[in-house]
């Protein structure tokens, strides 16, 4: 067990060596000069050279790279070329909520898709099964963006009952807090839902069809006995990974909530960052935003490894 334990933590590492170097030369190549961008269009050349060597963009790429990830390893981030405030300042200011609407979210997702996947994996030739699963594979064609609109137009600009946009922290207004995140949580679990209600669907009628699951309607077992012994346990060791993975999905589509909804996020900080070409905020969030897909990861198959003991590497 810590053999497998530690071979997933280098693994991680690994990973997150590649993102940061593939962060940092990706800003670096990207077009346009940093400098240039600080000063303005009416700043000299003697001026914006001056900047550049100020700020080290004079040196040769591989020497930056190293510079910064050395900083990095000691917890600094580095400065934004726009505010002149720590990167790790804004990325913690800003992770907070982006933080709870993605747990939220995905928790809700969660509760929501493994026992409705169940149901349909268990009762597949019920009235009400076709029309559910044309909900579930409308609910995956939908853009999110869409889906956030669509609510704020109805609750927001129909019915006045819900705030289209703007966060409350939740040490200031726990009720305020929870209004806020009311229409950006619904947005993000419409759209992680449809795709995971499908997985679980298939993986649990996978199951259901093993030769152990026959053998147990043999001994006469009941289907509810089945779906708790033997379907739910299989179903969920896949179901697990599945959600981990999911997380890349979860980020994406918490971006764009955050533009919709205005939820000053990490997803809001990074793309305001890419059309300011703050380039030390853009590596920041893409560093962070890897080291929590890692560790999501990591946390995942530490639990797949105890549901499942073949998975473990001794």
């Amino acid at each position: 067990m810590a053999g497998y334990i530690f071979g997933r933590i280098v693994g991680g590492f690994v990973t997150l060596f590649c993102v940061s170097a593939l962060a940092f030369f990706a800003t670096a190549l990207a077009p346009g000069n940093p400098a240039a961008v600080l000063l303005g269009t009416m700043a000299s050349p003697e001026r914006v050279e001056a900047v550049n060597k100020l700020m080290g963009l004079d040196q040769p790429l591989p020497v930056r790279y190293g510079i910064w990830l050395r900083e990095v390893v000691q917890g600094n981030l580095g400065a934004s070329n726009l505010s002149f405030r720590p990167v790790a300042g804004l990325i913690g200011a800003a992770l907070p909520a982006t933080l709870e609407l993605a747990a939220l979210s995905l928790i809700l997702a969660v509760l929501i898709s493994i026992p409705l996947g169940l149901l349909l994996a268990q009762h597949p030739n019920r009235w009400w099964t076709r029309p559910l699963s044309g909900f579930v594979t409308l609910g995956i064609s939908v853009p999110g963006f869409w889906v956030g609109l669509l609510l704020i137009v109805v609750f927001s600009v129909w019915l006045h009952i819900l705030p289209s946009g703007g966060f409350v922290p939740i040490n200031r207004n726990l009720g305020g807090n929870l209004r806020s995140l009311i229409l950006p949580t619904l947005t993000l679990v419409i759209y992680l839902t449809p795709s995971l209600v499908r997985f679980v669907r298939v993986a649990a009628a996978t199951v259901l069809r093993e030769d152990y699951v026959d053998t147990a309607r043999a001994k006469g077992a009941g289907l509810g006995r089945i779906m708790l012994h033997h379907v739910v346990p299989n179903t969920l060791i896949s179901t697990l990974t599945y959600i981990g993975l999911q997380l890349g999905l979860l980020i994406s589509g918490a971006i764009i909530v955050e533009i919709i909804f205005a939820i000053p996020g990490i997803g809001r900080l990074g793309m305001s960052a890419v059309l300011n070409r703050d380039y030390p905020v853009i590596q920041g969030v893409v560093l962070v935003a890897a080291a929590g897909y890692v560790l999501v990861n990591l946390l995942v198959d530490l639990a797949y490894s105890l549901i499942d003991p073949r998975v473990r590497v001794r």
